[in-house]
């Protein structure tokens, strides 16, 4: 009796249907697109944190982890474990945090050069991504505080600080070439290696100092990172000319950008070798 007749308009059926049915395909509907809008806003909340830098920050942080364990000369102590995964924690929270705040105030930049990112896609609002980018800077500071003491909490309060002046007027340090390409090395280069290596240090009960493979990581890590600043504009030109965003891309041209930036690359593995 569900089969309409021929010529049977959608009304004259559905009024055929049990009630029982109606409501449940209308439960399933409504539950169905609170489903999908729950998965966009997860592929959405993972498309801010920006995946690649997550790749990065978990890279170079197990490495200086598995440097200070080795140089321990003793078997790891398990029971850590839970702390240095808090840790972890607390660098992917900075982490969000900078690359968060920097969309929010890139939103201009971003519909040109990088239309896919969320706040720029409106698959954010602005006020979703401030209450994103509060929490991670509350709990990832609360945490380093908290699991390693003031310095390295100073630390990790001075990376979000350049992360801050790196995208927030009125220094929005991101509009000079030079000093924007510091900043991302000092927070991608030393301060995650120096503090990582401290913190491990400190955890394991062992005085600090430094190693010449550790100050080898932390200097090529360095360079590696000024290179990453100087390339990560070179597909960003229109954008940063529109917005007056000062780049050596803009400056010298992407070619003669590209060009140095791969003997420099190539400069940082030759002297690791």
């Amino acid at each position: 009796f569900l089969v309409p007749s021929p010529g049977a308009s959608v009304q004259q059926f559905a009024g055929k249907v049990p009630p029982r049915l109606l409501r449940r395909a209308e439960a399933e509907g409504a539950a169905a697109v609170v489903e999908e809008e729950k998965s966009n806003s997860v592929k959405a909340f993972w498309k801010f944190l920006r995946p690649h830098t997550i790749r990065g920050t978990i890279l170079g942080s197990s490495a200086m982890v598995s440097r200070a364990v080795l140089e321990n000369g003793q078997a790891p102590d398990w029971s850590l474990l839970p702390t240095a995964a808090l840790g972890v924690l607390a660098l992917l929270c900075g982490n969000g945090y900078i690359v968060g705040i920097n969309q929010i105030y890139d939103v201009s930049i971003d519909v040109i050069n990088k239309p896919f990112l969320p706040v720029a896609a409106k698959e954010l609002s602005i006020p979703q991504a401030w209450v994103l980018i509060i929490l991670m800077a509350v709990c990832g500071t609360g945490l380093s505080f908290h699991l390693f003491g003031p310095l390295i909490g100073s630390l990790y309060a001075f990376g979000l600080f350049l992360g801050t002046i790196y995208s927030v007027p009125p220094l929005r340090l991101k509009k000079s070439a030079v000093a924007a390409a510091l900043i991302i090395a000092t927070v991608r280069g030393f301060l995650l290696n120096f503090g990582v290596y401290y913190a491990t240090r400190a955890m394991l009960k062992v005085p600090f100092g430094w190693s010449y493979p550790t100050i080898f990581i932390t200097c090529f890590c360095s360079v590696y990172a000024l290179v990453i600043a100087v390339t990560k504009d070179l597909p960003d030109v229109q954008g940063d000319l529109e917005n007056k965003i000062d780049t050596f891309a803009t400056r010298f041209g992407v070619g003669s950008v590209a060009t140095a930036a791969s003997a420099a690359l190539l400069a940082n593995y030759a002297a690791a070798l």
